[in-house]
């Protein structure tokens, strides 16, 4: 696999694979998605709430199938842990289905994983074809005192060695304002990361995109501070003695936090999310309550393809769907559709940035 990626991380929505699918092939060899299984959720697509853990499971391998069958990616299980599916857990049970496809994702740990979540991770390595891991750490993990000995016991217990080992340091929602302070702090915080040049690939992530509700007008340009913080410190990097190469990661254009959509209490706004340079041209709606409301989304895509910002409809699959839509070529879509088609541009638009010269 490339040590040079993106690394995506997302919640596993229907969209979102889609995006991945419909990626430029050239594209897909740059991408490393990091797959989070969420807790059992009302799910879009199927317009219900899964009944079971094997239920939930099976359809997110399907997704995984379906969508991203031949290319390495990281399945991150932490939200259904303490689940068992059908008497294993449920990381066991994920790869029992992903493997008769001979799909072998790396498991994600984390240095608070339970010894229980580890030995999941051991038995996997030692029944598929599985011979790499991520750890992703937080920013409160570096800070504790037991830090280095928690990645090490991770390490001694799958009998790892760290250039087997991917770390994903992941800043999640972080205050990203004082952008040249915390460069400079994270700068710090990696001078003193253990093993820092021996592990495999080290990315540094976070999700600066707001939730929809801290939107308040109809357009809003929203800083990309995250991919601002990332050049900042592979910038920072280069004139250090610790200096070594660091992939780009974020949460696409959603928020960092997780919460669960009840369809019963809550409503959801027509918006558009335009991934540009440093910032999200966001276009938002009314609250999408009957079927005349869709009608929204036209002058949304109208908007956008008018706009400076507008790359082109051969840029992306998803800015072809912009033209299409802004011309009344295709239906309006649903919240599904416009995840999907921002979703694949502005992971377009990531790694072109990142790797246009290699692409």
């Amino acid at each position: 696999m490339e040590s040079s990626f993106y690394l995506p991380l997302l919640k596993s929505k229907a969209g979102e694979f889609k995006a991945l699918e419909n990626l430029n092939p050239k594209l897909k060899r740059k991408i490393i998605p990091l797959f989070e299984v969420t807790r059992m959720e009302y799910d879009h697509d199927e317009d219900a709430k899964p009944k079971t853990i094997e239920d939930h499971l099976q359809k997110f391998c399907k997704k995984v199938i379906k969508s991203w069958p031949d290319n390495p990616m990281f399945i991150d299980t932490h939200m259904v842990n303490a689940e068992k599916a059908d008497g294993h857990t449920a990381i066991e049970y994920v790869y029992a289905i992903l493997s008769t496809k001979e799909i072998y994702p790396m498991p994600v740990a984390y240095p608070n994983s339970s010894a229980e979540f580890v030995e999941s991770i051991q038995s996997i390595m030692l029944m598929y074809d599985v011979s790499e891991i991520a750890i992703r750490v937080a920013i409160e993990d570096i800070t504790s005192p037991d830090f280095e000995s928690k990645l090490n016991g991770i390490l001694d217990t799958l009998e790892l060695p760290e250039n087997k080992c991917h770390i994903i340091l992941d800043l999640k929602d972080a205050d990203f304002s004082q952008m040249n302070d915390f460069a400079e702090g994270i700068l710090e915080a990696l001078s003193d990361f253990p093993h820092f040049k021996n592990w495999k690939t080290f990315t540094l992530a976070g999700g600066a995109f707001p939730g929809m509700g801290k939107i308040k007008t109809e357009i809003e340009l929203v800083p990309r501070n995250d991919w601002k913080l990332f050049k900042a410190v592979s910038v920072g990097l280069k004139t250090t003695a610790f200096n070594r190469p660091i992939n780009f990661g974020d949460y696409s254009i959603v928020s960092a936090g997780y919460f669960e959509f009840d369809p019963k209490v809550m409503s959801i706004s027509a918006n558009i999310r335009y991934t540009h340079n440093d910032m999200w041209f966001v276009i938002k709606g009314k609250a999408l309550k009957k079927r005349p409301d869709w009608q929204q989304y036209y002058g949304q895509a109208e908007t956008i393809v008018k706009s400076k910002y507008y790359l082109g409809e051969n840029f992306s699959f998803g800015d072809g769907h912009l033209r299409k839509c802004a011309s009344r070529k295709t239906t309006t879509g649903n919240p599904n559709v416009w995840i999907q088609m921002g979703t694949n541009h502005h992971f377009t638009k990531v790694l072109m940035d990142l790797f246009a010269k290699s692409a």
